[in-house]
This record gives structure tokens, sequence and C-alpha cells, in this order.
């Protein structure tokens, strides 16, 4: 029997039966207000007492939020000089962290526990790196010196992320090669999911769905993250030193931009802060002013984006309920 969450295109489309106003503009600081005003109701959202987030949770699910809100900053400071420079091709990385924090987001709602895993790999990459410049540097004082404070800030972090003794020993010996100490049981720590493995573990089939869909648009952003002639024409199409860039007219320039770039960043990262707040509707199911900013920010995704109908449709829709 096939695998239910098998991603391909003929298990994730939906039929658009409306073509989009190409007339409508869309404003981006409108865009920037709509997102403001989502991830403060969403936060808002996350003061109150839910016996489905304890209290710590909340406070870091605040603080991605409140992280997406500064990435969105920087996504739209790359693009300010609208074509004329080279560096906007890097915007894409920055849109890929959004829809990957998406990924997460919908996996943390349906299972809470995940964000321990969340945490504790985080600490475990930072603590693996801590050991790897310790030991090249174990001969020079001056950075052992050093070394010392930060494994003080290291423990301190060790308590936040809730990681056990056994899984610091652990790491150090898988790391070292060195055996645990007695009386310690290994304990490893689970890496926190992929895109692709957070869908395999997402059980609400219309968030799963909406997750499918997205798949292939993470996929191409993350083009511009591997090595991809992508990312390297585009860079080279923008670059006015580039005699590459001589082959095509000024106008054929802009559409590509706005079609390869400015449009698929602003959609993607807009819609990927958009859902994140809607996603936490199921939690707060009576927060109405939750439920209206998000159908606000909504609104211009599903009437002039492809992506943003489909999605709308697939999820969003049914999740905000009358408000929508």
């Amino acid at each position: 029997m096939q695998d239910s969450t098998t991603i391909s295109v003929r298990n994730c489309i939906s039929s658009i039966d409306a073509d989009i106003d190409l007339a409508a503009k869309w404003n981006a600081l409108d865009a920037d207000a709509s997102i403001n005003r989502c991830i403060a109701a969403a936060t808002e959202s996350l003061k109150t007492d839910t016996p489905r987030l304890e209290f710590g949770k909340r406070v870091h699910l605040h603080q991605i939020l409140t992280s997406m809100k500064h990435a969105h900053r920087a996504v739209r400071e790359l693009l300010r000089h609208e074509g004329k420079e080279p560096l906007a091709v890097n915007v894409m990385p920055l849109v890929r962290a959004q829809v990957e924090t998406l990924y997460a987001i919908c996996l943390v709602i349906e299972q809470p526990a995940a964000l321990s895993d969340y945490l504790k790999d985080g600490w475990k990459k930072l603590f693996i790196r801590h050991i790897a410049v310790r030991e090249e540097c174990s001969s020079l004082p001056r950075v052992v010196e050093g070394l010392a404070v930060v494994d003080k800030w290291i423990d301190q972090l060790q308590i936040a992320s809730g990681v056990t003794d056994a899984e610091r020993r652990t790491i150090e010996s898988d790391e070292l090669g060195t055996p645990l100490p007695a009386g310690f049981a290994a304990a490893k720590i689970a890496s926190f999911p992929t895109p692709k493995r957070v869908i395999r573990k997402i059980l609400n089939p219309d968030r799963r769905r909406m997750l499918m869909r997205l798949y292939p648009e993470y996929g191409f952003l993350c083009g511009f993250v591997h090595f991809s002639p992508a990312s390297v024409i585009l860079t080279g199409l923008l670059d006015q030193r580039q005699p590459f860039r001589n082959m095509f007219t000024s106008g054929q320039i802009e559409e590509m931009y706005q079609k390869e770039i400015a449009g698929p960043a602003l959609w993607l990262d807009v819609m990927s802060i958009a859902q994140c707040c809607a996603e936490f509707v199921e939690i707060y199911p009576n927060d109405v002013e939750l439920a209206r900013c998000c159908a606000e920010a909504w609104k211009p995704l599903s009437e002039n984006t492809f992506i943003g109908r489909v999605i709308w449709k697939l999820r969003t829709r049914k999740l905000l309920g009358a408000i929508a």
C-alpha cells in the first residue's frame, strides 16, 4: 500500500477554479502591518494558560514568533533595492528558514513534546562546537581561560534546554570516543525533524496536506542554500558588472526579478508568518482577535497568489472558521 505521506505532485495539488487578479497591487507596507498584527495577537494569546502548552513552552513559542518578525524585516531590507543589487538573491535562504519554521510550529502544536527536542537539539549543536574548540586549543592557556567562561554559559543553557547530565555525557562519549563514566547509561538526544520528516509525523489530515503542498516551494528555496545554478544565474543577472546581464533587456530583468525573487520571497515569507499565527487558533479557538488578524492577513494571499489560494483552501479557511 502506498504511504499516504509520499510527497509527489499528484498527492498534494488541488484544482484552482478561478484566476487571480493580475492588476491587484500588494502593498508591502500593508503586508508589514498585517503580519505585525498577527504576531501581536498570537503572542498575546500565548500569555493565556492552556493545558496544551505549559508556561515555558509558551515563552519559547513567543520568542520564535518574534524571531520570524525580525527575519521578515531582513527580507524587506534585502529587497529594498528592487532588483538593482545582486545581494537580493540572498533573501531566499531567509525565506526558507521562515517556511521551515512553519513546519516546526505545526509539529509543536500537534505534539508539544517536540519543543523539547528542538531545544535539546539546539543545545547539542552548540555543545559539540564547544567540544571541538576545547579539544583543539587545550594547549593554549589564553584560549582555555576564555573557554572556562563559555563553560558556565553552556551549563546555564543546558538547564534552560532541559538537557540531562546523562545526555551531556553521552554526547562527549560519542564525539570523543571516551567511555561513559560509571553510573551513567547512554541517553541520546533526538535530532529535531526536517520538513519531510515533520510531514510524516503530522496527524491532522488538512495540516498534512498543506505541508505537503508547501514542500515543492520549500525545495525551490533549498536550491538557494545548496550549490545550485539558480542562485548563481540570478546573482549574475542582477550584477551590473557581469556581461551575462547584457543578454537581457532591462524589462526582462525586472520581470525575472519579480517572478523568481521578489514575488516568491514576499509571498512565502508573509504566508509562513500568517499561517504560523493561524495555527494557534487551534489552541485558542475563542480568541476572536487572533482569528480576525489572521483572516485579514490571509485575504490578499488567498486572492492574489495561486499558492495562497491553495493553502487557504486546504487548511486555513476551515481553521479560521466563521471569521474566514
